[in-house]
């Protein structure tokens, strides 16, 4: 929980709300400034099935990795403290999970916008995703992802045996942002059995201020850059153990990641990439210059012969005439 005041009730109702109650469900306030920590424990107060843990802010991996220190359960699910699950989640994950002896049950989500501003600006969407509810290995089931092209990389999206992530000695890579999609690739090899359920499960709120809604930074590109590192020197490890048919996904989300990047080093350009990179080991700075910095640099030259080419311009101006009349006389349908 970080400064939730105004999300954690609904939140903390959702878990009240379960059908199945035979959980254990952990709050780590990440050094809020403001009443999250006191509102949420108001709400609970007396359920022995709630407790609570407090840390100076570290951000969220350092939050989620306290939390599974001291968990006891036989699974986890991860929460954000102003998402929310919908009643039947866990009892439907348990009973999956149940019936077929399962590691890992993936699922899906549906979007609660907190004002229609953000639906034209971060739309997301989740009903294109593919289901797969034949059990299959981690390895399979990353495959079918990249496929389908059903992939995402929240941890909030899927019950794991907690087992599977001591036994891999797994962690949130604390310091990131985007440590949910590390954790996510890297979790895949050792899941024995695993389902997608194509169901939406959770509910993610797009709200203003928040780790998605903010503008892209520096700390966008470090986060991934560390995801790429990271995913890749995994992958290198094992090239002579895992499925091809495997390998091949996780470089394309590797590659990705890449891309992103260097996107983002267009937006926030060559003076700000450049002081990140020259805190790099010399290693990682081939690395970020040959994946990063020369796409983004042949991606933004791109980008200015097209905008200052005469065909653009005309282009752009003869569309400028429609788009006036639009906006001034016809009225945009809420």
């Amino acid at each position: 929980m970080y400064i939730v005041e105004r999300y954690v009730g609904e939140c903390i109702q959702s878990l009240l709300d379960q059908s199945f109650t035979d959980f254990e469900a952990i709050f780590v306030d990440d050094g809020s400034t403001d009443n999250t920590l006191s509102v949420a424990q108001s709400l609970v107060a007396g359920d022995e099935r709630f407790s609570f843990l407090s840390q100076e802010n570290a951000g969220q991996s350092a939050a989620r990795n306290k939390a599974l220190a001291v968990a006891q359960g036989d699974f986890v699910l991860f929460l954000d403290s102003d998402d929310a699950f919908v009643p039947q989640t866990i009892e439907r994950l348990m009973g999956v999970r149940d019936q077929l002896d399962l590691d890992a049950v993936y699922f899906t989500a549906k979007m609660n916008y907190e004002d229609r501003n953000l639906v034209r600006t971060h739309f997301e969407t989740y009903a294109d995703r593919v289901g797969e509810e034949d059990v299959l290995n981690g390895f399979d089931m990353m495959v079918h992802f990249h496929k389908t092209e059903s992939f995402r990389p929240s941890a909030c999206m899927y019950l794991i045996r907690r087992s599977v992530l001591e036994g891999a000695n797994l962690r949130f890579y604390e310091g990131i942002i985007h440590e949910d999609l590390l954790l996510t690739l890297q979790l895949f090899p050792y899941i024995g059995r695993c389902v997608f359920l194509n169901e939406a499960l959770y509910v993610r709120r797009m709200r203003h201020g928040s780790t998605m809604t903010k503008p892209r930074s520096i700390e966008n590109v470090h986060g991934l850059f560390t995801v790429a590192r990271e995913t890749e020197k995994q992958l290198r490890e094992h090239l002579d153990e895992w499925p091809q048919d495997y390998i091949d996904a996780i470089c394309n989300r590797i590659y990705n990641t890449w891309d992103t990047m260097a996107r983002d080093a267009v937006e926030l350009g060559e003076e700000t990439i450049a002081a990140y990179r020259d805190t790099l080991t010399g290693e990682d700075r081939v690395a970020f210059n040959l994946n990063v910095l020369e796409p983004g640099r042949y991606m933004s030259a791109l980008q200015h012969f097209y905008t200052d080419s005469t065909s653009f311009k005309l282009g752009r101006a003869l569309l400028a005439g429609p788009g006036w009349v639009k906006d001034r006389f016809i009225k945009v349908p809420e």
